[in-house]
């Protein structure tokens, strides 16, 4: 096994041939260089500590196992880049549970306190965006939030596995306008848009 020339194509096929094929190829990518590097410098720039990272990478490698045993991994860029974007996703669905993104310090605006209804009607616009989301499908809710974190098109290319920068474009336009479209075509949406 230790002659082995240990290739991305190499590595999936181990993966998917499964035994000890499957375990030597694992140790492999959890010993590649730089991996859980990037991984930690990503959990640790987007507020999660070291626990988390390590926490992230380790899921990254179960869910990367499952991708490439189930076929779901299509070669478009390396399978360390691949790891790494999985990774990401990961964290921002953690985030998301802990409800990170959502929260509002005071601070942001300018030490002010919002009335009760003020912070009533932005529940409401939340919970009326995450319904939005919801019905927009996974693929777009997913580009969206990437939109959201300020990543760039190439970015969302590589992690979305579109073939280029333009064509994420054109696929967060979309994304986007379905998502107006849905908020604009609720009539509750306008009512509290009234009430602003």
């Amino acid at each position: 096994m230790s002659n082995i020339n240990w290739t991305d194509d190499a590595l999936v096929a181990g993966i998917q041939s499964g035994g000890s094929a499957r375990e030597e190829a694992l140790k492999r990518i959890y010993l590649l260089p730089g991996l859980r590097e990037a991984v930690i410098r990503h959990v640790l720039e987007n507020g999660g500590s070291r626990q988390d990272a390590q926490d992230i990478f380790q899921e990254a490698l179960v869910l990367l196992d499952r991708n490439l045993r189930e076929n779901r991994f299509e070669g478009k860029s390396t399978l360390s880049t691949y790891f790494v974007a999985i990774a990401k996703w990961r964290w921002v669905t953690v985030r998301r549970q802990q409800g990170r993104y959502t929260d509002i310090s005071p601070t942001h605006y300018d030490e002010t306190v919002d009335s009760p209804e003020a912070e009533t009607i932005r529940h409401e616009y939340r919970e009326l965006f995450q319904e939005a989301l919801g019905q927009i499908g996974e693929r777009c809710r997913q580009l969206l939030q990437l939109y959201q974190l300020d990543h760039s098109m190439e970015e969302i290319a590589d992690l979305m596995q579109y073939s280029n920068a333009d064509v994420a474009k054109k696929e967060a336009y979309r994304c986007r306008m379905r998502f107006r479209e849905l908020l604009e075509n609720n009539p509750y949406f306008a009512a509290l848009l009234r009430r602003q």
